[in-house]
């Protein structure tokens, strides 16, 4: 079992590494990504061998880096970089994580002032080290019939992950925020993963507004892609085939994973997700390869 899309309370999961590490192994994962969002805290929490010695096999360094197309945030993932490397640019581009959360409530608040959504600010609480602003949002106005007229998509009234893609991040919502500023650009972020020594792909495409999936094509024509999420736990099997078919169209490299994030996500079990998550060895192999000996002898290494 192999799950390459996961999170840890370094951003927004409710798992510590440790716990991580052991519920992978209690499930008999072959192969793990942690892939925080904007950090590589987890990977140096990996040094202690207290640690590392709680998972057997080989870890895989991620990232599941912000960033925004055409006014909407997407995610791209890295894999396979120097965690050295990777570590001063993402001071230099990506805010922290609890940065980031602070400037994006601040954005929200004046957008929905500014539209005349109905919220009392006192009553808007989260942690930004752990917790999204958004969903704190959303909890809030929410509590307002009034406020339901704004909603482009009534359903995601009552879903957090909704409210995040088909309105917050989607220029066609009245809810939108443009949070470009908050995020390096998607060149930029493709770029960091390179000059890292890593490879970047485009996270969960069918997880985002119809927008990305039908911008789909345009994006790999412009942008230095080296793969796709094919597989992901709310991908039905029409939309993984799909993107199978584009990828060995476009000789691009396929991942998949769980979205793993503990507590704070219902569905995304760690290595099945919703429990008809597969994402099979011979998919990452054409890849995951050329880190796999290597990330052998490092586990060999933290063994001795």
């Amino acid at each position: 079992m192999i799950d390459l899309h996961t999170h840890t309370i370094h951003s927004d999961g409710s798992y510590t590494t440790e716990e991580l590490l052991k519920e992978a192994s209690l499930r008999g994962l072959s192969l793990l990504s942690i892939t925080d969002h904007n950090t590589i805290q987890a990977h140096f929490d990996l040094h202690k061998k207290a640690i590392r010695d709680l998972f057997p096999n080989p870890i895989l360094s991620g990232i599941e880096i912000t960033t925004t197309y055409l006014g909407e945030t997407i995610e791209i993932l890295g894999y396979g970089f120097s965690v050295e490397k990777m570590q001063p640019l993402l001071a230099k581009h990506v805010l922290t994580f609890s940065e980031k959360q602070q400037k994006e409530f601040e954005l929200i608040k004046t957008q929905y002032r500014k539209i005349g959504v109905h919220f009392d600010e006192a009553k808007i609480s989260f942690d930004p080290n752990h917790e999204s602003s958004r969903v704190s949002f959303v909890q809030e106005i929410k509590r307002y019939p009034e406020n339901f007229r704004f909603f482009l998509h009534q359903e995601t009234i009552t879903s957090n992950s909704g409210f995040t893609r088909m309105e917050v991040y989607n220029p066609k919502s009245p809810l939108y925020v443009d949070e470009s500023s908050l995020f390096p650009s998607l060149e930029e972020a493709i770029s960091m993963i390179h000059k890292a020594g890593g490879l970047a792909f485009l996270a969960h495409p069918f997880a985002y507004s119809p927008n990305i999936p039908q911008a789909l094509e345009t994006i790999l024509d412009h942008y230095e892609l080296d793969g796709l999420e094919c597989f992901y736990t709310t991908f039905t099997q029409e939309q993984s085939d799909y993107l199978v078919n584009l990828a060995k169209k476009r000789g691009l490299f396929m991942c998949g994973g769980s979205d793993f994030h503990g507590s704070r996500k219902i569905n995304h079990q760690l290595g099945t997700g919703n429990g008809h998550l597969q994402v099979k060895e011979e998919i990452v192999l054409p890849w995951v390869s050329n880190y796999v000996e290597e990330l052998k002898q490092k586990v060999k290494k933290y063994e001795s």
